[in-house]
């Protein structure tokens, strides 16, 4: 019988829950932009305590690793890393997009999963879903806004993040599509569908690390605070 914690800071909610085996126990999300290291700590132990289950008794940590938010990223992967320490207790790396392509779970159809990662850039990722069952099509990827609208079909299900940018102008092309899920206006239960992954992979051991080492942020690129300058 395992326990499964998932925690999402990829974006700027703060996504907490907990499956036991293939059943979903707790959920917490809540907007807390460029907050995520001051809540994540207490939030675990809330959902833990008020479900009665020691933190010794979680052997499995799904945890959002990107792409996103820079420093979301590695103040969730440094939290479940120091959860984890010490004991023996395994960690998936889960893609932020594929989180994302739960949103569309009730729907059927080819699933596009991109967020907004400004500089006229997208993340994106494809998948199929099929009577809630979620199949990757392609690997995450980072595109230009330009190209991506060469990618989208008219009938695919569309799933947006603009990371808490208000300003953004970057999925205003689809509006002739039929169905755009902005996760702004479809809110989505990051932390439970992260744990969700978890739990339709616990019998998959090679997708599981018990090396806190290899579990590192995917952002797929280099922000611009790391590109040289131009001379």
């Amino acid at each position: 019988m395992s326990w499964i914690l998932g925690v999402d800071t990829s974006s700027v909610d703060l996504g907490i829950g907990l499956y036991h085996n293939n059943e979903p126990i707790a959920s917490y999300s809540r907007f807390i932009r460029n907050s995520h290291a001051e809540h994540i700590a207490q939030v675990v132990a809330m959902l833990l305590s008020v479900n009665n289950v020691k933190a010794s008794s979680v052997h499995r940590v799904a945890v959002s690793v990107g792409p996103g938010s820079f420093t979301g990223l590695r103040i969730g992967i440094s939290f479940v890393k120091g959860f984890c320490f010490g004991r023996a207790a395994k960690i998936l790396p889960v893609s932020s997009l594929e989180i994302l392509a739960y949103t569309a779970r009730n729907l059927n159809g080819r699933v596009i999963s991109v967020i907004d990662a400004r500089n006229n850039d997208l993340f994106y990722s494809i998948f199929n879903v099929q009577d809630g069952i979620i199949t990757r099509l392609g690997e995450d990827s980072v595109t230009t806004l330009d190209n991506f609208k060469s990618i989208i079909r008219k009938d695919d299900i569309i799933v947006t993040d603009t990371m808490g940018y208000a300003r953004s102008t970057a999925f205003s092309a689809l509006s002739e599509h039929a169905v755009v899920l902005p996760v702004e206006k479809y809110h989505v239960q990051r932390g439970l569908f992260c744990a969700a992954v978890g739990s339709a992979r616990l019998d998959i051991s090679n997708t599981w690390c018990d090396d806190t080492t290899a579990i590192v942020p995917n952002y797929l690129r280099a922000f611009t605070t790391t590109k040289p300058k131009a001379v």
